[in-house]
C-alpha cells in the first residue's frame, strides 16, 4: 500500500481478481459495505482516474486509490498523574484511552498536547510511546538534547521496563522466557498487526512471571528485553494467554476491525473480557539525561485492572 497526504493506494494482487470493488475495499479498510458506501459516497478512483462502480469486478494489477477523508476527532478523556519533572524531563502515569502524541485521527486530544498546554512547554516531546489503551509510566524530554539522550536509552534497551498484564486462562508456568521472532502479519487487512514469524521475523525476547492466579485469568509481569511492536501482546497470545480486552490479538483481530469500523458492540467487549487491553507500564528505570543518576519510576495498577483481579 502507498499512502499520501490525501489518499491511500493499492496495486491489487491475484487474490482480488474477479472480486467486487466494494467487497475488497471494505475488507481492506475494516468497514461494512454499507459504512463504506456512506463514507465514500463520491466514489473511489481506479487505474485510469475514473470513479469506480461499487459492483464492478476487479482485475489483478489494477491500481485502487481511495481519498483520505477528514473525520471528527474522537471524544477521549486525556488523563494522567504527574510523577516527576525538572528542567530535563517530565514523567506521568498515563491513563488509558488517550494517544501519546498527535496523529491524523487525534490532533489535540493527546497526552503530549495537554501536557504542553498545562506546562507552557512547546518543546516537550515523548522519549518513547505507549499504545493508546495501555496505561502507566510515560517519559518526556523537555529539550531536544534530553529527548535524544532518553530516546537513545530506549533504542539500546538500557532503559528497563516492566509491565503488568491481566491475561486469559491459567498459565502452566510461574516464570518463563519467551524468544519468538516477530514480523508484520501480511494477511491482516490493516498494516498494524504483528505475528510470530520464525523465518523472517526480528528477534524478540520477553521475560514473564505469574504474580497472581484466578480460575480463568492471571496477573503476569512482563519484562521486554527487545523493543518490537506489540511484543508482550503477541508473545502472550502465542502462549495461548492473550491480554483481556485485546481486540487485535483475540479472535483473529476481528474486534479491532469492528472497532475502526464503528461497529464494536457490548457483546463483543464482554467476550473480550475488558473494555481495553489489560496492559500497564508499571515500572521504568533509566539514567537521568542531565545528572547521570539512575532513576526508577513506578505507577500502581489502575483501578480498572484491579477490578479484573477482584
Amino acid at each position: 500500500m502507498r499512502v499520501g497526504d490525501d489518499f491511500r493506494e493499492w496495486i491489487l494482487g491475484a487474490e482480488a481478481h474477479g472480486q467486487r470493488l466494494d467487497v475488497v475495499l471494505a475488507a481492506r479498510l475494516g468497514l461494512s459495505r454499507s459504512a463504506l458506501r456512506a463514507r465514500f459516497s463520491a466514489g473511489v478512483v481506479l487505474l485510469d482516474g475514473r470513479p469506480g462502480r461499487w459492483g464492478e469486478r476487479l482485475r489483478a494489477g489494477a491500481v485502487l486509490r481511495v481519498p483520505r477523508l477528514a473525520r471528527p476527532e474522537p471524544e477521549v478523556e486525556v488523563r494522567y498523574r504527574l510523577l516527576a519533572q525538572d528542567d530535563w524531563l517530565v514523567a506521568v502515569d498515563k491513563g488509558p484511552g488517550a494517544p501519546v502524541h498527535p496523529s491524523r485521527s487525534f490532533r489535540t486530544r493527546t497526552v503530549l498536547s495537554k501536557l504542553r498546554a498545562e506546562l507552557g512547554d512547546a518543546a516537550l516531546r515523548p522519549a518513547h510511546r505507549l499504545d493508546r489503551e495501555t496505561s502507566g509510566v510515560l517519559l518526556f524530554g523537555r529539550t531536544a538534547l534530553a529527548a535524544s539522550r532518553l530516546g537513545e536509552q530506549f533504542a539500546r534497551h538500557t532503559a528497563q521496563k516492566r509491565y503488568l498484564a491481566v491475561v486469559r486462562g491459567a498459565p502452566a508456568f510461574t516464570r518463563r522466557v519467551v524468544e519468538l521472532p516477530l514480523g508484520r502479519d501480511p494477511d491482516f487487512p490493516v498494516r498494524c498487526r504483528m505475528r510470530v514469524d520464525e523465518r523472517g521475523g526480528q528477534p524478540a525476547r520477553t521475560e514473564l512471571e505469574v504474580l497472581a492466579r484466578l480460575a480463568d485469568r492471571a496477573l503476569v509481569a512482563a519484562v521486554p528485553r527487545t523493543g518490537r511492536q506489540h511484543q508482550i501482546r503477541v508473545h502472550l497470545a502465542a502462549l495461548g494467554h492473550p491480554l483481556l480486552g485485546d481486540k487485535l490479538y483475540q479472535e483473529g483481530g476481528r474486534p479491532y476491525l469492528d472497532q475502526i469500523g464503528d461497529r464494536l458492540g457490548a457483546e463483543s467487549l464482554a467476550r473480550l473480557g475488558h473494555t481495553r487491553q489489560a496492559l500497564h507500564a508499571e515500572r521504568l528505570a533509566f539514567t537521568h539525561p542531565g545528572t547521570g543518576e539512575r532513576l526508577t519510576l513506578t505507577a500502581p495498577l489502575p483501578e480498572d485492572l484491579e477490578q479484573l483481579l477482584g
